[in-house]
């Protein structure tokens, strides 16, 4: 027996084809252990429960139904829609499982492999009945990686799954090492990026569009189920038919490409930090070293998404558009001095100095790119009057 496709049914919040397909243990059990290796997205195996999925392995063994399992093809352009083919879609599962992750049943997965291994003890006519019971998958085609993020998190809810910044790391690892929206992202260990050549540090890129999703600029390592939901809350909010990320960055590096430029990425020298009283060690002496660190994107991040939130803007989109306006309002490295000015205060009088850049940055963004502030496109302005609520929540 081959996967027979029951029904399809088009996923218009993540714009994905959900195909409905009965199949069997047998069937599965080929490609199952390919495929839980595959996904790092998904939690490792659950140690805990073990009564509940010992359980689950007997009930197998007789023959019990499960939930559907959740699984999702990328890179499916072999896949007609309008005349899905089942047996091309098996064969192509089973040829391709590098390109198929589980979304969800992992540890049902696990239960159904050890009670195969129970099986093969048996006599083989108990066994070929055992391969036999109907498994039901719900197969997503057609999904780009926002959309699988934002599923992973509705199915999995309920549970305690990785944070979602790790998630966002695994999800997007394949962009390493290539250029995409004009920027080159890094690892640490390849040694230091190179701003000049927008080169930027892959895990800050991702705590920045992190910050984004949160709409908090602290760094946040461990998620429990309710931040999930709080995120979900604002993944919703946003059109899944693009890939956020890329838009993130997109926008970001038009905003970098824009105050180096007002710059001139002016390199700052001893005489400057004398005359505005900056130490010796600075946040950075140039734009573009100061403006590819975490603390700054992940600062752009939050600001951006509690904008959004209060309706400042409707999209990155806007953001963007803003952009092209600074120009006009901004010329030299003056703020830029003022800028690492305030640094050095922040680094004087902080215990958690890194957080307390973050929240500086957040504020400064909200000042520069809010049309209802003062400091609204006015860099130097942005500057003063975002450190000022900075300190107005510290002191």
């Amino acid at each position: 027996m081959v996967m027979l496709i029951m029904s399809k049914v088009f996923d218009k919040r993540i714009n994905s084809w959900n195909f409905y397909v009965e199949s069997t243990f047998g069937e599965y059990l080929k490609f199952a252990k390919k495929i839980i290796n595959n996904n790092e997205l998904q939690r490792k195996r659950v140690k805990t429960s073990k009564t509940i999925y010992s359980l689950l392995k007997n009930d197998l063994q007789k023959g019990c139904i499960m939930p559907p399992l959740v699984l999702a093809l990328v890179k499916t352009d072999i896949i007609d829609i309008e005349n899905p083919d089942q047996e091309k879609m098996l064969q192509y599962i089973n040829e391709n499982s590098e390109n198929v992750l589980l979304l969800d049943g992992l540890q049902r997965t696990y239960t159904l492999i050890d009670a195969d291994t129970d099986m093969k003890k048996k006599s083989d006519e108990e066994y070929q009945k055992f391969l036999k019971n109907k498994l039901r998958l719900e197969i997503y085609v057609e999904i780009n990686k926002f959309g699988i993020l934002y599923r992973m998190l509705t199915l999995n809810t309920g549970q305690t799954p990785m944070s979602a910044r790790h998630q966002l790391e695994m999800l997007y690892s394949d962009m390493l090492n290539t250029e995409f929206e004009g920027v080159k992202l890094v690892t640490d260990k390849e040694g230091k990026a190179d701003p000049d050549e927008n080169e930027f540090i892959f895990k800050n890129a991702i705590e920045g569009f992190n910050s984004y999703m949160n709409r908090n600029e602290l760094p946040i390592d461990r998620q429990d189920i309710l931040e999930n939901v709080k995120m979900l809350e604002n993944m919703s909010e946003e059109d899944v038919s693009k890939d956020l990320f890329k838009e993130f960055l997109e926008t970001y590096m038009k905003l970098f490409g824009m105050l180096r430029k007002i710059t001139d990425n002016h390199i700052v020298d001893e005489e400057e930090l004398i005359e505005y009283g900056i130490s010796e060690s600075p946040f950075g002496k140039k734009v573009s070293k100061i403006f590819s660190t975490s603390q700054v994107l992940t600062g752009f991040g939050a600001a951006v998404g509690k904008m959004k939130d209060l309706d400042i803007i409707q999209s990155l989109e806007d953001v963007s558009k803003l952009v092209d306006k600074l120009e006009e309002k901004n010329k030299g490295y003056v703020w830029m001095m003022e800028l690492l000015n305030k640094l050095d205060r922040i680094k004087v009088s902080s215990k958690k100095i890194g957080n307390a850049q973050r929240m500086f940055f957040q504020y400064f963004f909200r000042e520069l790119l809010n049309s209802e502030s003062d400091s609204y496109l006015d860099l130097e302005a942005a500057v003063q009057n975002g450190y000022k609520k900075y300190y107005s929540q510290v002191i």
